[in-house]
């Protein structure tokens, strides 16, 4: 009886401490084109999905998609910059890049993709100057750096990198004229490290991931941020004090990440 007593107790116990494990972080930056922004958060995607719908009639943009620990968020502003925007699910990956490649004919680009409740959601958009989408896929990471070192010589740049169901994508548009760096550490306190040596380098953080034990980074010299800033916690509802005084203080949300 004493050894079940203490299974029930390490099994009530570990939700509470992947809870504790869990960091949401934000990615501030001044310099964006963004206005009025603002976020939804729910439990389930469809409840997502109906609010995508009601903030498009009203003039907003999808900026950003996240789920994690149980909660999805969508990014919303306007003045983004896109022409026209629309999203694929699909809960097979190889049903999704179907869909991506018929997408990518019609001259849309992958801005953000999300994996959540057995579902692929894709962002895709018209505008800001982003061109020639395509993706590169790898087993190991290792592999993926080296396919991304190919693929800047091409005149390719990272949109932003995932990790799902074992494999590694990288999704990248032509740009010739952004210098691009890409890092990953093990924990987030060493990555914190890389973060404020990027930007004395002129570098901001352009995409952000945690996938297979390690954090993500890719920094660009773009020209579209004048300074950026992060916030993190284990707790979405410590965050939202912090976001208002960062809109404040002249801050947008530009990318919404969660890792451990």
């Amino acid at each position: 009886m004493h050894a079940y007593k203490k299974f029930l107790f390490l099994l009530l116990l570990t939700p509470l401490l992947l809870q504790a494990g869990h960091k949401w972080v934000l990615t501030y930056s001044k310099g964006t084109s963004y206005t009025n922004q603002g976020y939804v958060v729910a439990d389930r995607w469809n409840a997502i999905a109906k609010e995508i719908d009601y903030r498009w009639e009203k003039g907003y943009d999808l900026i950003d998609i996240a789920q994690g620990y149980t909660k999805w968020i969508a990014l919303f502003a306007k003045h983004s910059g896109f022409k026209t925007q629309s999203y694929v699910t699909r809960r097979i990956w190889a049903d999704f890049r179907e869909a991506m490649i018929k997408k990518f004919h019609e001259g849309f680009s992958l801005i953000d993709l999300e994996h959540g409740e057995g579902i692929y959601v894709g962002i895709f958009v018209k505008g800001k100057h982003i061109k020639n989408s395509t993706y590169i896929n790898a087993d190991y990471y290792k592999d993926l750096r080296k396919k991304v070192h190919k693929a800047w010589a091409k005149g390719y740049k990272i949109l932003f990198i995932r990790y799902y169901e074992g494999q590694w994508l990288a999704f990248l548009a032509k740009d010739d004229k952004t210098p691009q760096t890409l890092d990953s550490t093990r924990t987030w306190k060493s990555f914190q490290y890389v973060i404020q040596q990027r930007w004395k380098e002129g570098y901001y953080l352009t995409d952000l991931h945690f996938g297979f034990d390690q954090w993500v980074g890719t920094f660009s010299k773009t020209t579209d941020y004048t300074s950026q800033s992060y916030d993190l916690s284990n707790k979405w509802k410590y965050l939202e004090p912090l976001i208002k005084r960062r809109w404040k203080e002249g801050y947008q949300i530009t990318k919404i990440t969660d890792g451990w």
